[in-house]
């Protein structure tokens, strides 16, 4: 009797488990086979959750068994007993013997989660990489360092750390690599996020460990052509459920510039400026945190922290230029040009609660920003034929934002429902003056509310997860130009944005499909209608009159075994990108500014695999981007349908003493790019990294773009003008950074943040 009622429960609930590793922490993705007891016959397949669960839903325990697999893990295989319930399965590592060195470190493993690209990093070599920077530089379809990322094919994200928005991209160097548990790369994110977001990155920590003061202490020096000082020291002390935080930085550095332009303008005359300009950036920047975190319970915490920053800049540069009218020469012009810039201290703020009650999840965020800088420039021309000219200008900019966040979860029948909303109300002002003949001193202000309300829904289906979300914003624009409103710049937009995903497991392989509907408005500075002087031939400024860019993204992604791939096809409705008008009668003096240019369609695949031979682990990928594109360019059409490949091969060594050396190659191909016409870009980077006394302290030398090749060059192509721009800067960087970890543990700090895309915009 005891024996048939086991067999009903294994029935009633099907087959269940759960994975750990030696430390009892769970283990994520690992591939779950259910098989046939008397042949090995495949029956269903899963992946474990991140408390390192499974469930197979519908199958009885009759002679059944389970292979679980997992990169780096020894495989394991286990009879289901007659309650179906596995319990607690504990998977070993799958050490390597290189001679007297040990390699306990394994590849990285790439799965899917959802509409997620999820990285572990815990037990890989990734755990040895430093930083979090130096983390997202070796991630699938992430390139980029130092803070400046970007998605292949979407763009710049939003990073976020256990759902806490990053705003300061310095804050990515506090964080050791060794805390890191995974990192996930969304490249369709849904409802949840702002409609104007086209990629989001999410770093998931390890679990917090110990109490009493921790802390990091880096010093970073080195030479990119000049020599560059970053130094940072992070704190921590931590009481029971109390954890008090703070964090200081200091950058001091000056950077090189050299870009040669030929600059062609199409009007009456034709009109050719050869400019060569050099210059350099001497900056000074401070940087200061502090907060709390209390930790009620392991459901439910607040916490609050204040952030301040300034930075002095100074630049000092120049160009000589060559005016060519009809192919004569019509004037050569010497110029030298000072500017300084003040960033005065921002403030930034942020109070949180993360909580369950009952089953109901809440995140409440808020947030304040305020902003003021001002800039001051001198430029001094000097021509053959037009004499001496001397321009002074001056701009100061205010910014402030209130933004408010909440995020309701309850479970509902075999998954979970999330309702949300989110309010940001934004001022962006501007004052500009200046004595050139060609603008006039201007004012301009802007102001914008948003209110946006989302839902998405989740449910499981045996094998099969679908996600639905659907996302309401209403967003009122207001332009204030010299203390006058035109009731033709104001605007009031009411949109839906729906979002779906399905993602599933067929034996091996894993498979997500997605669509979400976004838009991409204007930033505060595209919008400002403030001219700036360039040249006398050239102006630059925003356009107040602006519209939203919409977007369609469909996507596909799938994993199997080291091998992922991702196919994405998006249409840009009214894209927002840089052209050129007429500023006078005479046609002959332009304003570079931004318009809503036609539709573009782009065609985006990406394909990964990751290896290891002994110590050595290597990861290839290739990409590739493809765009329907037409403007109208002279007299007629210009198609820019040119792809553009990428190759990336990363290597990870494990050498002897415990060293790990990276070497990482990177190819970009000659394509187009929205209106440009982009040439090859390639680089090669080699980094040593040594930890000592139990990870406590490290030494890490990096030599980035050692062939000097990684400067961008393009065509930048519209009706009136065309500009060839080349990079002739020295961008070879070598740093040597030392960092003094004591009592490490992760930060407890549960806060997302509210209008982060608003943020961005400032």
């Amino acid at each position: 009797m005891t024996y048939v009622f086991s067999v009903c429960t294994a029935l009633a609930q099907g087959i269940t488990g759960k994975v750990v590793d030696a430390s009892n922490v769970p283990i994520e993705f690992v591939n779950v086979i259910l098989l046939s007891g008397e042949d090995s016959t495949y029956i269903a397949g899963t992946v474990t959750k991140a408390d390192g669960s499974f469930l197979f839903e519908n199958h009885d325990a009759t002679t059944k068994l389970v292979r679980l697999t997992s990169i780096g893990y020894v495989e394991q295989i286990k009879p289901v007993p007659p309650t179906g319930d596995l319990g607690t399965i504990t998977m070993s590592l799958d050490n390597i013997m290189l001679g007297e060195v040990i390699v306990k470190s394994n590849r990285p493993v790439t799965a899917i989660k959802g509409n997620a690209l999820v990285t572990s990093v815990e037990n890989s070599v990734l755990a040895h990489a430093g930083t979090a920077n130096d983390v997202l530089s070796q991630v699938p379809m992430v390139s980029g360092r130092d803070g400046n990322f970007e998605v292949f094919g979407k763009g710049t994200p939003l990073i976020y750390v256990n759902g806490r928005k990053i705003l300061d991209m310095t804050e990515l160097s506090h964080i050791n690599s060794s805390d890191i548990k995974n990192v996930e790369v969304i490249t369709n994110p849904g409802a949840k996020y702002d409609a104007s977001v086209k990629s989001v990155i999410r770093i998931q920590m390890k679990r917090p460990q110990g109490d009493g003061w921790s802390g990091t202490l880096r010093s970073q020096n080195g030479f990119q052509h000049y020599f560059v000082t970053r130094e940072q020291a992070n704190l921590k002390y931590r009481t029971g459920g109390l954890e008090v935080f703070t964090n200081f930085g200091y950058m001091n550095g000056k950077f090189q510039n050299h870009v040669s332009n030929d600059m062609v303008t199409y009007g009456s005359r034709l009109i050719d400026q050869q400019i060569d300009s050099k210059g350099n950036m001497r900056n000074n920047e401070f940087y200061g945190k502090a907060g709390f975190s209390y930790l009620f319970n392991e459901n439910n915490s607040i916490g609050a922290y204040y952030s301040n920053g300034f930075s002095k800049q100074t630049d000092n540069g120049g160009y000589d230029s060559e005016i060519k009218i009809d192919d004569i020469l019509e004037d050569k012009i010497s110029s030298t040009a000072k500017s300084k810039r003040d960033n005065y201290p921002r403030h930034y703020t942020n109070l949180y609660y993360n909580g369950l009650v009952g089953k109901l999840g809440i995140d409440l965020n808020v947030d304040f920003m305020w902003n003021k800088n001002r800039n001051n420039i001198l430029n001094e021309e000097q021509g053959t034929t037009s004499g001496y000219t001397q321009v002074n200008s001056s701009s100061v900019n205010h910014g402030r934002m209130f933004a408010q966040k909440l995020t309701l979860s309850y479970p509902v029948w075999k998954g979970q429902l999330e309702i949300g909303e989110e309010f940001t109300s934004s001022r962006f002002k501007n004052i500009y003056n200046t004595d050139a003949e060609l603008v006039s001193d201007a004012a301009s202000q802007v102001e914008e509310n948003n209110i946006a309300g989302f839902t998405q829904l989740t449910q499981r289906f045996g094998m099969v997860e679908i996600a639905a979300g659907l996302r309401y914003e209403h967003v009122n624009f207001s332009y204030i130009e010299n203390g006058v409103t035109n009731p033709e710049q104001d605007k009031t937009y009411n949109n839906l944005f729906p979002s779906l995903s399905v993602s599933t497991m067929i034996k091996n392989v894993q498979l997500a499909l997605s669509y979400t509907n976004k838009t991409q408005r204007p930033s505060y500075a595209d919008l400002d209608g403030t001219v700036d002087y360039i040249n006398r031939f050239t102006l630059e400024g925003g356009n107040p009159y602006l519209k939203p860019e919409k977007i369609h993204s469909f996507e596909l992604m799938g994993a199997w075994r080291q091998i992922f791939a991702q196919v994405s096809f998006t249409y840009n409705k009214n894209p927002l990108l840089n052209t050129t008008v007429p500023y006078d009668e005479s046609g002959e003096v332009k304003l570079i500014t931004k318009d809503n240019l036609s539709g573009i369609k782009k065609l985006e695949a990406f394909i990964g695999c990751q290896f290891q031979f002994g110590f050595w682990q290597p990861k290839l990928n290739v990409g590739v981007l493809k765009q329907w594109f037409m403007i109208d360019f002279a007299d007629g059409r210009k198609k820019l349908n040119d792809p553009i490949a990428l190759v990336q091969w990363q290597n990870a060594i494990h050498l002897p003493l415990d060293i790990w050396m990276n070497v990482d190659v990177q190819w970009m191909s000659k394509g187009n790019e929205d209106n440009m016409a982009i040439k090859p870009t390639s680089y090669v980077n080699v980094k040593l990294y040594k930890a000592f006394f139990n990870n406590r302290f490290s030494i890490t030398f990096e030599a980035n773009d050692i062939l000097n090749k990684s400067g961008r060059n393009f065509t930048f192509y519209n009706k009136d003008v065309t500009l060839f721009q080349i990079n002739k800067a020295d961008n070879r960087s070598f740093q040597l950074t030392f960092q003094y970890n004591f009592n490490t543990t992760r930060d407890r700090y549960r806060g997302s943040g509210a209008g982060q895309t608003e943020k961005n915009r400032f």
